[in-house]
């Protein structure tokens, strides 16, 4: 027996053309779809993923950060304060928690509404505490009252201070009463406003050895400091508390 030889036409083969093409184009048409749609809309959610762990981790690492109080500058000790120059003083930075101690001030709201005292010698970027600083102060509160500025050379002597004293120091002078060759206290707690060396230069760092002072005296000690002057031989005692 034979079996009959299956007759493939022209028409048939026009059909398995036109599906093969038509297959064609739909696998061209996905393609186009991934390449539009699909791996765009991918990229955009890796970015965002990116994106999002990126403001996690800097969630993350501020939350372990606080602001604290730093000074802007240097400032010498016994400096006044009015409240509303504080920001010329000091401002806020971040920094670790863990690195910020209890009595550290974390801003200028914070800070004594009617003014303070720096009392210690402070350097730039220096973190503020609440010791560093003092509403009153039983040596400075006395100008408030009013002052007057005068100069005067202070003798240097063996261990003697005076050529390492500075702007905002504290000092008792004394001075030698030529009656009785007695080393006499003229005054105590007089504010060091400005020291020179001896061609009249003003002294503003470390180095450098003072033989002249510009002092703040009340009106009640102007008397007691000319005739210290009068005297001559004036020395100077740092205060230390």
């Amino acid at each position: 027996m034979f079996q009959k030889k299956a007759v493939v036409t022209e028409k048939d083969n026009k059909k398995t053309m036109a599906k093969k093409k038509k297959g064609g184009d739909i696998k061209v048409k996905l393609i186009a779809v991934l390449k539009v749609i699909v791996l765009p809309a991918l990229f955009a959610g890796i970015v965002v993923c990116g994106l999002y762990l990126s403001m996690q981790n800097k969630l993350e690492a501020e939350s372990l950060k606080g602001q604290v109080l730093v000074m802007k500058e240097n400032v010498v000790a016994n400096t006044f304060v009015k409240y509303e120059d504080a920001d010329k003083y000091f401002t806020s930075v971040a920094v670790e928690k863990i690195a910020i101690p209890e009595n550290a001030y974390t801003s200028t709201s914070d800070l004594p509404k009617e003014g303070f005292y720096i009392e210690d010698a402070m350097t730039k970027a220096q973190m503020v505490l609440k010791d560093n600083l003092a509403s009153k102060d039983q040596v400075m509160d006395k100008y408030k009252g009013g002052y007057e500025i005068t100069s005067f050379a202070a003798e240097s002597f063996d261990d003697s201070v005076n050529d390492s004293l500075r702007k905002g120091d504290i000092v008792d002078v004394y001075a030698v009463d030529p009656a009785s060759e007695m080393l006499v206290l003229m005054a105590e707690n007089v504010y060091v406003s400005e020291v020179y060396d001896n061609a009249g230069k003003k002294i503003t760092d470390d180095e450098g050895v003072a033989t002249s002072f510009t002092v703040w005296v009340t009106p009640e000690e102007v008397e007691s400091i000319n005739t210290a002057v009068v005297y001559g031989g004036i020395q100077m005692y740092l205060k230390t508390e």
